[in-house]
Order: structure tokens, then sequence, then C-alpha cells
């Protein structure tokens, strides 16, 4: 073995996936600021797919990378920018980022008895901060759904004869991530 092969090599990723979810979080963006009636929804589904996409791959590798979980926060707080300016509305602002950060410190927590993994944390908290543009406050509701619905997960698997080992809670939170936001858009 020669030097070089001992060294470790490490992935480098540039800013093209943050770049990214900034052009697409502007776009989106700017049919908010135009006031487009339809804003809601399809801020709902590009957010949906993204988590599920994101999920998928805590699924596959049981682990959330931030090159994945960053882009999906900076495409969150350009919304929420963008929002409270467009509605005038600090308190939409104020909302969505006290909501992410109390999610944030709920799994934060979580983790440092190892529960989740700090992925999730920060997963979460892009997740929150999105769905507290329409749900506010309700967006710490999320961790309990998410909760929830990765033990049922577990209790189910563990009935059938699965193994016991810890699974990815990363669909959990998209899913309660998704709902939370679909309940606040709703109501």
């Amino acid at each position: 073995m020669t030097a070089v092969d001992s060294v470790p090599t490490t992935r480098r990723h540039g800013i093209g996936v943050y770049a990214a979810a900034a052009v697409g979080g502007i776009l989106l963006a700017s049919i908010a600021y135009l006031n487009v009636q339809a804003y809601a929804w399809v801020a709902f589904v590009c957010f949906a797919v993204a988590a599920a996409a994101i999920a998928g791959v805590d699924v596959r590798t049981r682990l959330l990378p931030n090159r994945l979980t960053g882009p999906l926060a900076v495409a969150s707080g350009l919304q929420v920018a963008v929002l409270s300016v467009q509605q005038m509305d600090p308190w939409i602002a104020a909302g969505a980022v006290v909501a992410s950060g109390i999610v944030f410190a709920v799994y934060v927590a979580m983790g440092m008895v190892g529960w989740f993994g700090f992925g999730d944390a920060k997963f979460a908290a892009a997740l929150a901060l999105f769905a507290g543009i329409f749900a506010g406050w309700f967006a710490i509701y999320a961790v309990p759904l998410a909760v929830l619905i990765s033990g049922v997960e577990r209790a189910i698997r563990m009935a059938r004869g699965g193994d016991r080992r810890a699974h990815a809670h990363g669909p959990a939170i998209a899913i309660a991530g998704i709902a939370v936001a679909l309940v606040g858009i709703l109501t």
C-alpha cells in the first residue's frame, strides 16, 4: 500500500446543490411575492417531493447528510422571508423560526441520548421552518407526530418478527412535516 492509498478520501460537494436550492427557492418565493393564489399548493408539492426524496436517502443509507438538509433549510428560509415581507407580517417569520428552533432543540436533546441522529434534527428543523409558514406554532407538533409514526412503524415491524435495530427516522419526519404543513394550509 502506498502513502496515497492510506489517505482517507473525503467527498467534496460544491455549492451547486445550495445554489440550485437558492434558485428554486427564489423562483418559488417570486410566486409568493407576486401573490399568485396557487402559491401554497405549489410550494407544498415542491417541499413534499423534496422531503420524500431526502427521506428515501435516509432509508437507503440511514444518513441525512448536510448536502441535502442544508439546501432544504435554505429554500425554507427564503420562503419564510419573502412571505413575511409580502404579507407585511413579521409574525410569519417569527413563528416559523421559533417553531423550527424548538423542533431543532428537541431533536438535538433526543440525539444527545442516542434516540435519533443529528441529521434528523436538521431535517426536522428545515421542514418545521417551511411548515411554520402556514401552521405557525403548530409546526412544533411535527415532533410528537414523527415520534409516534416512527414508533408505530417499529412496533409493526417487531410484531412481524423483524429486527430490533434502529431504523431510518427520516420518513416519519417527512410525513409529519408534510402533514403539519397540509393542516396549516387547510386551516
